[in-house]
């Protein structure tokens, strides 16, 4: 099953280019996102990027590129549930 803090750490890779600075903008370790995109891989049963060892930098691969599109509609989706919920939730409130 997708996970979203995986498709999270995939999205920001996808868009610094790079691990250490995924990690950094998510609050993660290195490591962690590291894992995370590896699980995704996994998951999906293909690269999504393309290292470079001595310039740490990645690019896209072609399942990357559709994938990203579709990390971007999850995680949107994701953030409408949680609003929605949200607002739900504020608007059945009883007031005393």
């Amino acid at each position: 099953m997708l996970d979203l803090q995986q498709i999270e750490s995939f999205r920001m890779v996808a868009l610094t280019h790079n691990f250490t600075q995924a990690a950094a903008r998510l609050g993660y370790s290195q490591s962690s996102v590291t894992l995370h995109v590896k699980a995704l891989e996994r998951e999906l049963g293909a690269p999504l990027l393309t290292r470079h060892r001595f310039s740490k930098s990645v690019q896209l691969t072609e399942a990357g590129k559709r994938t990203l599109d579709y990390a971007v509609r999850l995680l949107a989706l994701a953030d409408e549930t949680k609003a929605a919920i949200g607002d739900s939730i504020l608007n059945h409130r009883v007031t005393p």
